[in-house]
């Protein structure tokens, strides 16, 4: 058994878990094979073969680069991830299709996701679904870790001691919901043990008040963010560090304006500046962070001795927008 001194909190984005290439990098070989289906279930399944032989290689360099450097003898870290890829957009789609399915006059399956209908109709259904996308993701990630011989132990947000409250009262307790408290017994009993959490971000769970039983709750999009955040306060942590595809905070977005600037530290109200705000980040954990006084790394998910952008949190509660600090506060006024 360990003599823990520190449980560093790292979070991987869904891009960064499948990979630059979906299919794998050789895009040629793949056309050439897909070219020899027959049908479109054939070209289906060579598809899905090839997008998880990808992940696979791509888990691999997460846990080998990224993950067990962070091991040691009195360290063990706490790792949060979102959903493969666009896993998320898919679920989200598929409640969208029911919803269209059951009463066509919403117009189309892409007009009954943008108003969200399913989360309305159906939000206990609609939150099952949407984090089963998280578990897939962490499951993977901690069998490869116990596959190279590293002790790791995926983790719902329940399993992680992530209690929510009502966040959105359009939908309820259990869509769009904010995080109240972390428990964080059973991951520091890991820990110590010297095993790895491997943490679903983007969930957690509620007392319901009529049944009396814990029921499972998504934050919002980017909510896996929050959960790192979260997680990183709870277990004493003084920063978390985020590996994304992008490599750092931007003064505008890098993908579209080759004269985009990367900072290399920034304070958290400079960030809320920024027009438009970094995709890298959901802004209501960067608002958590700031009332909490955890600091942020945002660094390369591609390149682990790149050094990213570091997040001046701490001090910059005055600086954060109203309307998040009403969030964070439990204010409830998103409608």
């Amino acid at each position: 058994m360990l003599m823990l001194l520190s449980t560093p909190v790292v979070k991987f984005g869904g891009l960064t878990l499948q990979g630059r290439q979906r299919f794998g990098d050789d895009a040629q070989k793949v056309f050439e094979r897909c070219k020899e289906a027959n049908s479109p279930a054939e070209l289906y399944g060579l598809l899905a073969r090839f997008r998880n032989e990808s992940r696979a290689h791509r888990l691999l360099e997460i846990a080998r680069d990224f993950v067990l450097p962070l091991k040691g003898e009195n360290q063990v870290p706490v790792v949060v991830v979102s959903a493969f890829d666009v896993a998320t957009d898919k679920l989200e789609m598929l409640a969208a299709s029911i919803a269209y399915a059951l009463d066509p006059s919403l117009g189309s399956p892409d007009k009954a996701a943008e108003q969200r209908v399913a989360a309305e109709r159906a939000p206990r259904e609609f939150a099952h679904l949407l984090m089963s996308g998280e578990l897939r993701a962490n499951s993977a990630l901690a069998m490869t870790l116990e596959m190279l011989g590293q002790p790791a132990r995926s983790l719902t947000g329940r399993e992680a001691g992530i209690m929510t409250r009502l966040g959105n009262p359009r939908f309820g307790p259990a869509v769009d919901a904010m995080i109240q408290a972390v428990h964080e017994g059973y991951l520091l009993e890991l820990a110590v043990q010297g095993i790895i959490p491997v943490v679903a971000g983007f969930q957690g769970y509620y007392s319901d008040p009529e049944s009396g039983r814990d029921e499972v709750a998504i934050l919002g999009r980017g909510g896996s963010n929050l959960t790192a955040v979260a997680l990183a306060d709870a277990l004493g942590q003084d920063e978390c560090i985020m590996f994304s595809d992008v490599d750092g905070i931007y003064d505008r977005p890098p993908r579209t304006d080759p004269d985009a600037h990367k900072f290399d530290v920034i304070t958290a109200g400079d960030v809320f500046r920024i027009q438009p705000f970094p995709s890298v980040i959901q802004p209501e954990a960067l608002a958590y962070a700031v009332f909490h006084d955890v600091d942020i790394w945002i660094r390369d998910g591609f390149d682990a001795s790149a050094p990213g952008t570091k997040i001046l949190c701490k001090g910059e509660w005055e600086h954060v927008p109203d309307k998040y600090r009403r969030i964070i506060a439990g204010q409830l006024d998103q409608g």
